[in-house]
C-alpha cells in the first residue's frame, strides 16, 4: 500500500510537468515555424530574428572577420548611394584599394536602399562578433523623410514607420534569444497595431501630401546625431576605425518635379525625384543640418577618418544621376575623395 501511495504521490506532479513541457514546446514550435517558412530563418536557432529584415547581416556573421586575420575587411553602412544597383562605389573602392597594394580586401556592403542611420546603427550593433579594419558610414538623406509627420506622432526610434516598429522589437533579441515566442509576440503586437491604425504611420512610398508641411521642422537632426554617435562609440569600444562622410547632393536652381520627370535638368539618368523625401527646400535644409552634425561628431575622435563629400563632389550631370545618386564618373570621384584621406591610414604591405 505504501508503494502504491508513493507512486500516486509523484505521478500527478510528473504528469503536470510533462504536460506543461509539452505545451511550452508546442507554443515555441509555432513561432519558429513561422520565421522559418516566412523568412527562411533557422528553426533550430531562433537567436537571429533581425535576419528577417536585414538578411545582409549574414555575409559578415558567416565570415566573422577579425582584426588579426590576414584580410583588410571593410564594412559599408548606408543606403542606395552605396548599393551596387544604384552606383559603382563598391566596385571603384575595391579597385582603388587593390591599386594601393591591398590584395586581400573583403568588402561587406550592408547598404540597402531607403535605409536610414537607424538601420545602420541596428545593423552595426547586431554584428557583435565580426571586427573590421574600416567601417564606412554614409547616411544623411533618408532620415529627412521621417520628418513628414505631425509632431505628436514623431518617434525618436522612428517607429512612426511600420518598418522600424518591427525591427525595433526584434533588435534586443538578436544574438541573445533562447526562445522565439517572446519576440514573436512583440512583433505580432506591432503588426496588429499597424493594421488597426495604418493612418498613424508614415506611408512606404511618397510622404502624405497633407503631412508635407511638417517636414520644415528637422526633428531628425537630433535623432541622426544620436544614431551616428552611437555607431562611433560602439566602434571605439570594438577598435574599428570609422570613415565618416558628409552626404553629397546636387539640386540645380531650376529644379522642379515636372522638369525632373521630363529629364530637362543637369542630371544623368534622372532616377529619383527629391520629392520622395519631402519638399525640396525642407530636404536641402535638413541634409545640410545632418552634415553639420557629421562635421561636429567627426571632430576630435581618434578612431574617425572624415571626408567632407558634400564640399568635394562637384554638382553636375557628370557626377549625379539625381539629387542623391552618382553616375559611374561620380562614383569614381566619390571614391577618389575617400582614398585621398584614407591612404595614409592603410596598412603597409
Amino acid at each position: 500500500m505504501s508503494g502504491s501511495r508513493h507512486v500516486r504521490w509523484w505521478h500527478g506532479p510528473l504528469s503536470l510537468l510533462l504536460t506543461l513541457v509539452l505545451c511550452a514546446a508546442t507554443v515555441e514550435v509555432a513561432p519558429r515555424a513561422y520565421w522559418r517558412l516566412e523568412y527562411q530563418l533557422s528553426f533550430r536557432r531562433p537567436n537571429h530574428p533581425l535576419y528577417a529584415f536585414y538578411p545582409e547581416l549574414k555575409s559578415a556573421d558567416e565570415v566573422r572577420p577579425r582584426h588579426d586575420d590576414p584580410y583588410y575587411d571593410v564594412l559599408m553602412l548606408g543606403a542606395s548611394t552605396l548599393h551596387h544597383s544604384w552606383g559603382e562605389v563598391e566596385a571603384a573602392l575595391a579597385e582603388r584599394l587593390e591599386a594601393a597594394g591591398l590584395h586581400n580586401v573583403r568588402i561587406f556592403n550592408l547598404a540597402v536602399p531607403a535605409h536610414t542611420s537607424r538601420d545602420s546603427l541596428l545593423k552595426y550593433a547586431a554584428l557583435n562578433d565580426p571586427r573590421f579594419d574600416l567601417v564606412i558610414v554614409y547616411d544623411g538623406a533618408n532620415d529627412v523623410r521621417t520628418n513628414n509627420v505631425p509632431p505628436q506622432m514623431f518617434r525618436e526610434d522612428y517607429s512612426h514607420y511600420s518598418w522600424y516598429s518591427y525591427v525595433n522589437v526584434l533588435a534586443p533579441s538578436h544574438g541573445t534569444a533562447t526562445f522565439a515566442l517572446p519576440y514573436t509576440f512583440r512583433y505580432a503586437r506591432a503588426r496588429l497595431r499597424q493594421r488597426l491604425a495604418p493612418d498613424q504611420f508614415v506611408p512606404l512610398n511618397e510622404p502624405r501630401p497633407e503631412w508635407l508641411e511638417y517636414g520644415r521642422e528637422a526633428r531628425s537632426a537630433k535623432v541622426f546625431e544620436h544614431n551616428i554617435a552611437a555607431i562611433l562609440d560602439l566602434a571605439m569600444q570594438r577598435g574599428d576605425p570609422v570613415m565618416l562622410m558628409t552626404f553629397a547632393t546636387w539640386v540645380p536652381e531650376n529644379y522642379s518635379r515636372d522638369a525632373f520627370a521630363a529629364k530637362r535638368l543637369d542630371y544623368g539618368l534622372h532616377r529619383t525625384p527629391i520629392e520622395l523625401l519631402g519638399r525640396r527646400e525642407d530636404v536641402v535644409r535638413t541634409i545640410a543640418m545632418h552634415n553639420d552634425v557629421l562635421r561636429h561628431l567627426a571632430a576630435g575622435r581618434a578612431n574617425t577618418i572624415f571626408v567632407d563629400q558634400a564640399l568635394l563632389m562637384e554638382g553636375s550631370a557628370r557626377n549625379f544621376d539625381d539629387a542623391f545618386h552618382f553616375t559611374i564618373a561620380g562614383s569614381i570621384a566619390f571614391v577618389d575623395h575617400l582614398m585621398a584621406v584614407l591612404r595614409p591610414h592603410l596598412p603597409k604591405h
